[in-house]
């Protein structure tokens, strides 16, 4: 039994061991193997690139097409090799769903130019895909599902300018282009501005950059890739984004919304790598040889983030080799082939993650390009392109999908199952949209249901803050938790559970992480939870800043499942959800009350704090404040010049410099406040009861009691909201004494540094800060009666997010919404913008105002005697004139234009006299039928003519015994193999059985040397 044990396992041995051999010891396998290794004999100097480059798209024209996307600074050309099979043109792929729906993929090497390994490896993989595109199944399956794209040269100036075996140029010889810039710095940074001139344009986003940049910039921007990656060296790592954070410091980490999905790609490669993944050298400080950009150092400009925030790319850096420039002695080349061959083309592969499809009219079956594409829980969309194509990587799970387009319902597909099994085709998805029309159009809000609405939910609101407060509390059904503490596994239980008991209404999302890596949960309740509507206000409320004020959170639980069970249940809370988007986070600290709910005495201290131990309610970028120069009200103070809420993605950049040290969760609530549209907001606190309003910080060595900001009276109003609707806090006699339940900030206290401050100051929203009660951690006893006083308030206070004013500003004469358009009210220093679809809100007190909307480039339009009531807020419109600054120089131009304007006229109206002629003599003269026979006579006569000469032709050379074929088979049998010769002690081929042909293509489809001459196609 042991002899006949180990017979059968050296037998099997024997049979594995002989097919690995057979299929080593392929000679066609075998040779072209050489022929890549041939290549990396040498690295390859900008002439040598072009040559080969061009010899093979002539070479391989049904596989291969060269391109040129643009020129360096010395006019060197920026070539890529796209590589699909079949290569087919763009009226072809239009009537083909399966080319349409190929996935684009891109490699860009050597944008440093003294980091080559990356462009030998294209100019490897380039030939190894040309050679193995028939004989190889995987290599043939990737070409035939995926349009590739490879540039080995980003910087073909660098390169010339770099030295061989320089490991580290020190940023002089060759990193840079032909003008010493370092490319990876010179692509748009999301926290930099763009620049104003001086006659009020607005700058693009191709101001004053490199061609090089350019030239990829557009490419990136007209071509949709779904996947990319750039090669680079120096280390040895794949990184992923974001590379750059707000506050521009090494060991940061910038996590993006798909950080998941970034990780898992780049151990894709660093796996498949042959050392990459283990941490050996250089790669020492990358546990599996993967790190985050930002965390790694902070890159601003670079190309990867440009590609995933501007783009439907994403992309990861791969730093290929300790060494930036080694000597190419030693097969130091052959070598890094080995180490990359096999992550290269499993990457590439990884474009058929997730899911892709068609988003079309549902009437006419036209695609619909740049709609959204919104996957729940990510916050970052991708558009569809040409055709309603559209490609969107995941990984396996269930999500939802929500599709947005103008002009049509939005639609939502739940828990679609992605799996990822097959990596050649990724799950097909197709949504079919509905158009608004007269049909459909009871769906779409117009301005007088929307007024009905708001006074409806205004009328409610304000029963909440008089004697009525009960009889619409009772009408309510109550939710069923139990009246507990949640620590924080239960409260992400429990958030869970609603999400799923409702996902038609909410989504539950994460903004961040906490110092000890806790998920900084929101859930978002409305009847489209998914998007933001334009023309929809979206409103937030945050509890347990501090860890030991423990009511707010609790009641925001129970307040998420409040609005829940009432849906569709109740007219106010059906309306309120239908209308108002809600973002709920019951807990901004949950390190701090992770701590205090293990104690057993609470309110003692260290569970206030962070793990980090710090105040988060101090650590906001302070707000420098200073007097309103005003005649009516010098006790109104304003945030110094160099504070401005419309420009807040900008100036948040040049204040956090100075900001070193922001904890996570204050970082994650910043930018969380920037990318949405929130109109008003509340923190929830304890250790009192009041609503208190902004400022909490005062100037400096100033005398005055209260620090009244330029909309102190709306805050009032939005402070007395809460505390009216509050059985109790209105009275304003508890533990500390408010007259009417309200304060400003800093009468009370001054707070440095504080989350209400940084909102108003910076963003667009309006925040005041709730403190629930005078026992910040009330026994589990009490939370029933503190969950019955604040139930009625909390409804209370989100509704007032309908008064004010409301509206959108479109482009005068395109009818395009404008975002970034200031909303100026005269009289009071605060502005608000407008949002991505054009929508604004502007909350405040009943009165008239005159309204002025501003845009850079555009004339600014002025609304006056604007008469806003005490319900609804007034809807307001405005459309802006693009300012004509060709047409301002002088009445020369201007004279000039008229005589223009007067020829062209003219000219005009002659022409149409002799179309109008010409049409009627083809309709109704007989004599044009007679010319029009005798031309068709002719032309038959001719054409017959033609085509015997042709036939004469052919019938007297060697193609008509051969026939013409088209593609040449790859040879598969040996039997079929060339010939081996040996010239000059070298190996050639010399083809026994050539077919003649008029294409290059079809002589050297299958073959390693050009047919032509008998030495090899790569100069040595």
């Amino acid at each position: 039994m042991y002899i006949h044990h180990h017979c059968l396992s050296f037998l099997i041995i024997l049979i594995y061991s002989s097919y690995i051999v057979c299929q080593r010891s392929s000679p066609l396998k075998v040779e072209k193997d050489a022929a890549v290794y041939e290549l990396l004999e040498k690295y390859h100097h900008f002439t040598e690139l072009d040559r080969l480059l061009q010899q093979w798209g002539k070479n391989y024209t049904k596989i291969a097409q060269i391109l040129n996307i643009g020129r360096s600074v010395t006019g060197r050309s920026l070539f890529v090799m796209h590589l699909t099979l079949p290569l087919v043109t763009d009226i072809e792929k239009e009537q083909d769903e399966k080319q349409l729906l190929k996935p684009k993929f891109k490699y860009v090497a050597n944008m440093h130019g003294d980091e080559t390994i990356g462009r030998e490896m294209m100019m490897a993989l380039i030939y190894y895909l040309l050679l193995n595109s028939k004989s190889d199944t995987r290599i043939n399956r990737l070409l035939s599902t995926t349009d590739i794209y490879i540039m080995p040269s980003m910087n073909p100036d660098g390169f010339e300018s770099s030295t061989e075996g320089l490991c580290d140029s020190g940023k002089i010889y060759g990193r840079g282009n032909a003008n010493n810039v370092d490319l990876n710095r010179n692509f748009p940074s999301q926290f930099k501005p763009l620049k104003p001139l001086t006659n009020g344009t607005m700058t693009d986003i191709f101001y004053q950059r490199q061609p090089e940049t350019i030239a990829l910039m557009k490419w990136i921007l007209k071509e949709n890739f779904v996947l990319s990656a750039n090669l680079h060296g120096g280390s040895l790592v794949a990184s992923y984004p974001y590379d750059e954070t707000i506050h521009h410091t090494d060991r940061t980490y910038g996590q993006s919304p798909d950080d998941s999905l970034f990780r898992y790609l780049a151990r894709i490669y660093a796996n498949k790598h042959l050392t990459m993944s283990k941490g050996e050298g250089c790669a020492a400080e990358f546990s599996g040889g993967i790190t985050n950009g930002a965390q790694w150092y902070d890159v601003p400009g670079g190309m990867q983030d440009f590609n995933y925030l501007n783009s439907n790319a994403f992309e990861i850096t791969l730093e290929l080799s300790c060494c930036k420039y080694p000597s190419a002695t030693d097969g130091i080349l052959q070598k890094e082939w080995d180490n990359n061959k096999e992550a290269l083309l499993s990457y590439m592969e990884m474009s058929h993650l997730g899911i892709k499809g068609f988003i079309r009219d549902a009437k006419t079956h036209t695609g619909i390009s740049g709609a959204l594409i919104q996957v729940e829980g990510v916050l970052h969309p991708v558009r569809s392109v040409k055709y309603g194509a559209y490609w969107r990587l995941l990984l396996p799970g269930l999500h939802n999908i929500t599709v947005t387009a103008s002009g049509y319902l939005p639609q939502t597909e739940f828990n679609v199952n992605v799996t990822n099994e097959n990596l050649t085709n990724a799950l097909r998805l197709d949504f079919n949209l509905q158009p608004i029309s007269p049909d459909t159009l009871s769906a779409v809000k117009d301005v007088s249901s929307i007024n009905d609405v708001y006074n409806l939910l205004s009328t409610y609101a304000e029963k909440l803050m008089n004697t009525s407060r009960e009889n619409v509390l009772k009408t309510l059904i109550e939710p069923t938790t139990k009246f507990q503490y949640h620590n924080y596994d239960s409260m992400v239980e429990k958030l869970k559970e609603l999400n799923n008991q409702y996902p038609n209404i909410t989504s539950l999302y994460t903004i961040g992480k906490s110092n000890e890596k806790r998920d900084l949960w929101v859930m978002v309740i409305s009847d489209q939870p998914l998007i933001h509507e334009p023309g929809e206000p979206e409103v937030r409320y945050i509890g347990n800043i501090h860890g030991d004020e423990s009511v707010g959170r609790e009641c925001l639980i129970f307040f998420i499942e409040y609005l829940c069970i009432n849906y569709e249940k109740n007219e106010y809370i059906t309306q309120l959800i239908n209308n108002i988007r809600i973002h709920i986070m019951p807990t901004m600290n949950p390190d701090g009350f992770e701590y205090e709910y293990k104690q057993t005495e609470h309110a003692q201290g260290p569970g206030r704090l962070n793990a980090n131990h710090i105040d988060l309610n101090r650590n906001f970028p302070k707000i420098e404040l200073e007097s309103l120069n005003n005649q009516n009200d010098n006790d109104i103070v304003i945030p110094k010049q160099n504070t401005d809420n419309n420009n807040n993605k900008y100036y948040l950049d040049e204040l956090t410099n100075t900001q070193k040290n922001l904890e996570p969760e204050v970082r994650a609530v910043m930018h969380w406040s920037i990318i949405y549209p929130f109109v008003l907001s509340a923190n929830l606190h304890g250790g009192a009861l009041v609503a208190n309003y902004p400022f909490d910080k005062k100037i400096e060595n100033s005398n005055r009691k209260e620090s009244k900001s330029p909309d102190d009276q709306t805050f009032q109003m939005l402070s007395k909201a809460y505390s009216y609707a509050h059985p109790s806090m209105y009275k304003g006699n508890a533990c500390i004494r408010f007259n009417n339940g309200i304060t400003n900030g800093a009468a009370w206290y001054v707070v440095d540094g504080g989350m209400q401050d940084w909102s108003y100051a910076y963003t667009s929203d309006m925040e005041i800060t709730i403190e629930l009660g005078c026992n910040k951690y009330p026994d589990e006893t009490d939370l029933k009666s503190y969950w019955d006083d604040n139930k009625g308030a909390l409804l209370a206070y989100i509704t007032q997010v309908v008064h004010g004013i409301r509206g959108f500003v479109f482009d005068s004469k395109t009818k395009i919404p404008l975002s970034g358009v200031v909303i100026h009210v005269h009289g009071i220093q605060h502005n608000v913008s407008s949002y991505r679809d054009g929508d604004f809100f502007r909350l405040l007190t009943p009165g008239t105002y005159d309204i002025t909307a501003e845009r850079i480039g555009y004339q600014s339009e002025t609304k006056q005697s604007i008469l806003i009531g005490s319900q609804s807020s007034t809807y307001v419109e405005f459309k802006l004139k693009r300012k004509d600054f060709l047409n301002n120089d002088n009445n020369n131009k201007n004279d000039t234009k008229g005589i223009f304007s007067t020829f062209v006229n003219a000219t005009s109206t002659n022409v149409r006299t002799l179309f109008y002629r010409i049409k009627e003599f083809i309709l109704h003269q007989k004599l044009f039928l007679i010319i029009a026979g005798i031309c068709a006579l002719v032309l038959s006569i001719i054409f017959a003519i033609v085509v015997i000469n042709l036939r004469f032709c052919q019938g007297s050379t060697s193609r008509g015994h051969t026939g013409f074929q088209r593609y040449e088979p790859l040879v598969q049998d040996e039997g079929d193999l060339p010939i081996m010769e040996r010239h000059n002690g070298r190996k050639a081929l010399r083809n026994n059985h050539i077919i003649g042909s008029e294409s290059s293509d079809d002589e050297d489809d299958h073959t390693l040397f050009s047919s032509k001459i008998n030495k090899s196609m790569i100069s040595s």
